[in-house]
């Protein structure tokens, strides 16, 4: 790295600094060893640091393009659910309302059928009445005529 500046998030600087007299400790607890914060050793530990909060930069970088790649396809699959569904709701509909004009139709033939039938029914009684009438007037004429005709033959005897 020559003379390179990163400029990367530093999660460590945020939430937990490094802790060099912490770090010093722990060296002298587990080694026996006495290392100084101004040792040279601490300059490996500095860019141990670094190096990490590199790698975990980049680790974000590429999960936060991972997850708007996630999100990008899932707004997008929504929104192709949201067209099937949608496409699917008109096919419905449409054939709801076929089904229903299909009902509407068969209940006009029905009407239809009743009407013809009403007016066979209602003319055939209607022509039994009117014959019943016309035997009706047709005896009464001829009743009348023979009674004319009887009482003429006495008048004219």
């Amino acid at each position: 790295m020559s003379g390179e500046i990163f400029m990367v998030k530093n999660p460590m600087r945020t939430g937990a600094a490094l802790n060099l007299s912490r770090i010093t400790a722990e060296v002298a607890a587990r080694h026996g060893m006495l290392v100084m914060p101004d040792d040279p050793a601490m300059l490996l530990v500095t860019m141990n640091e670094v190096v990490l909060q590199q790698v975990i930069g980049s680790i974000e970088v590429r999960t936060e393009e991972m997850v708007a790649g996630i999100e990008a396809g899932l707004r997008s699959a929504q929104h192709e659910a949201l067209g099937s569904v949608e496409k699917e709701a008109r096919k419905a509909g449409i054939a709801v309302r076929e089904e229903i004009q299909k009902d509407i139709d068969a209940g006009r033939l029905h009407a239809r059928e009743l009407i013809v039938e009403l007016n066979r029914a209602y003319s055939r009684s209607a022509v039994r009445r009117w014959v019943a009438v016309g035997v009706i007037a047709a005896s009464g004429l001829l009743m009348l005529g023979v009674g004319l005709g009887v009482l003429l033959a006495r008048v004219l005897k």
